[in-house]
């Protein structure tokens, strides 16, 4: 099948107003809802479900994994990897490690994380299927703990979102955005949803609603208006994180009378790169080159570019404006690696930020470089220079970024010579809504808000992260946090009388007919891809892939996934395969 005929059968799966009106959902009573089908909402999700508590899981993509497919791996004590590689940990020297990094972390948390990750993560998510493939070492640990699953946490989210499909009683619902939470009494008693592609509203009923809805890290007036005291603020801040990460829940759970904590903590990444593709030149990819030298707006070197990067970040905001330029020489150019987009493995003429003259400069001199990203020729010049220097010495005298002994970066003296221009971005809240030990959203005077569940990136990670963030340390506590959720639900439940609330199933009931594809053709999809419409972007984002790279329609969809709407849990679960053809 070409890929004329693939878009014209992918146009199927939009097909709400191109033919016959999709069917009703059917309905059954729900014991709880939870909002979000990412890390966190998945782990409550199961939970619960395996204890027989019947869910709804509300998202406002079209698929599961929300920031967490982005992410990398997981911090864990005490895992078979770390002992296969010779690795000694424990959950008190994990506590040393971590209390020392973040300065002011949640010591009940960090403690309660560090000797728990092993069964609460590592054993749970083996057992549906994640494999750890190694132990790295990462910021704030002084022995190897980040584990990596092959790929990235794709391959984390994605066995257990098929887990969620295989039990009964979680059911899934999606595009549909939660606005309010239904209160009641002083308790939350269900959620108001909004269908993005339809725009209808319906209130969706439970005794116990969790909230699992990420961050806020993409709302820039938000993160600088809730801005870490004594940091310099920064001249241009990058989005890094997803799109749904506006603040959603903290806007519900605080209207339902929630307290927030630790909202002023952000986990800042030094290493943005604007996004070429992105029009408002305000989103970012993450990149870099571990060659490079690093130079401010005068020229200068100042910081050591190997260092911790919360040390770096400090560097970085003082400086004026608060930016820099990674300079490099062509025997260095493959070193330079960028993440972020699908786009950026599209085949294509030429790299996609360094042979493009709107994310990278290259010249034959360092002079004519210079005038490129508008530096101080005589500066740039003298700071390679004095950086050569350095290497040839086999000790950086200025910023220790090496010693005798070390291995020491490339020198700069090969023509073309290169310089990309690099941002503060944001990525993960470090502070949300507040909960107690069972995920219990707790009020502002200090008491549970009945009915109310929160977890993951939404608590700011329970506080663990303190000040300066810690790789791992997101992703494990959303599982950690969504079990305890889910747990508190179940055992609330257990015993007591389940509320008969209505909301829809996975299982949609049989449709009359399909949609009719009458004047359909390959020029219809341009129009449907040109600009956003509310409940399609996953669509959009994979559909434009589908376009660029030319894929045939073979590429995703079989007997098994016809172009056409995904009906069953058997497809939704055969569908976690296709993921790897874009991410």
């Amino acid at each position: 099948m070409g890929l004329r005929s693939c878009l014209i059968g992918c146009l199927i799966v939009i097909a709400g107003g191109l033919g016959h009106p999709p069917s009703a959902q059917e309905t059954r009573p729900v014991d709880a809802i939870v909002v979000g089908a990412g890390l966190s909402g998945l782990s409550a999700a199961i939970e619960m479900g395996r204890a027989g508590v019947r869910v709804l899981v509300v998202d406002m993509n079209s698929v599961a994994g929300g920031h967490a497919v982005l992410a990398g791996g997981v911090a864990i004590v005490g895992t078979p990897v770390q002992e296969k590689a010779g690795v000694t940990d424990s959950p008190d020297l994990a506590v040393r490690d971590w209390m020392e990094w973040t300065d002011d972390g949640d010591p009940a948390w960090t403690r309660f994380y560090a000797e728990n990750s092993r069964t609460m993560i590592y054993d749970w998510v083996t057992a549906m299927g994640v494999e750890f493939v190694r132990a790295g070492n990462a910021n704030g640990n002084s022995v190897p703990r980040f584990h990596f699953t092959k790929g990235r946490a794709l391959h984390l989210v994605m066995p257990m979102f098929k887990t969620a499909l295989t039990l009964p009683s979680v059911s899934f619902l999606w595009n549909a955005r939660a606005e309010r939470l239904v209160v009641e009494g002083g308790a939350v008693r269900g959620v108001e949803i909004r269908h993005l592609r339809t725009g209808r509203t319906e209130t969706l009923r439970a005794a116990h609603t969790v909230l699992a809805t990420g961050g806020f890290e993409s709302d820039l007036d938000r993160v600088l208006g809730n801005w870490t005291p004594g940091l310099p603020r920064p001249d241009r801040l990058l989005i890094g994180s997803a799109i749904s990460a506006t603040g959603s829940g903290h806007d519900m759970a605080t209207a339902a009378g929630a307290a927030l904590s630790r909202i002023d903590r952000h986990y800042i990444y030094i290493d943005g790169l604007p996004d070429p593709r992105d029009p408002e030149g305000i989103h970012a990819l993450t990149g870099g080159n571990g060659r490079s030298m690093w130079v401010n707006a005068q020229g200068r070197r100042f910081t050591n570019e190997s260092g911790w990067d919360k040390q770096i970040l400090v560097d970085l905001l003082n400086q004026k404006p608060s930016s820099y330029w990674a300079i490099f020489d062509e025997m260095s150019r493959d070193a330079f690696g960028v993440r972020g987009a699908a786009w950026l493995t599209t085949p294509m003429a030429g790299h996609p930020i360094l042979d493009n003259p709107r994310s990278a400069h290259k010249a034959q001199s360092l002079a004519a470089l210079a005038a490129m990203a508008g530096l101080p020729a005589d500066a740039l010049a003298a700071s390679v220079a004095r950086f050569n220097q350095l290497i040839a010495s086999g000790a950086d005298a200025d910023f220790s970024r090496f010693k005798p002994g070390d291995r020491l970066p490339a020198t700069i003296t090969k023509p073309p010579f290169y310089a990309v221009q690099f941002f503060p971005m944001t990525r993960k809240n470090m502070g949300g809504v507040s909960i107690d030990s069972g995920a219990r959203v707790q009020s502002r005077e200090g008491r549970t808000v009945p009915g109310l569940y929160a977890a993951g990136e939404l608590t700011g990670s329970v506080g663990i992260n303190g000040s300066h963030g810690m790789d791992g340390m997101f992703l494990g506590p959303a599982i950690v946090t969504g079990r305890l959720a889910g747990r508190s639900v179940a055992e609330a439940l257990a015993g007591g009388e389940r509320q008969a609330s209505a909301a829809p199933m996975t299982e949609p009931a049989a449709s009359s007919g399909g949609p009719s594809l009458d004047g359909l053709s390959a020029e219809t999809l341009k129009p449907l891809l040109s600009s956003s419409r509310n409940g399609y972007w996953h669509f959009e984002m994979v559909h434009k892939t589908v376009v660029e790279r030319e894929y045939t329609c073979t590429r995703c969809h079989s007997a098994t996934l016809p172009p056409a709407p995904l009906v069953t849990r058997a497809q939704r679960a055969a569908q976690t395969g296709l993921c790897t053809n874009c991410h």
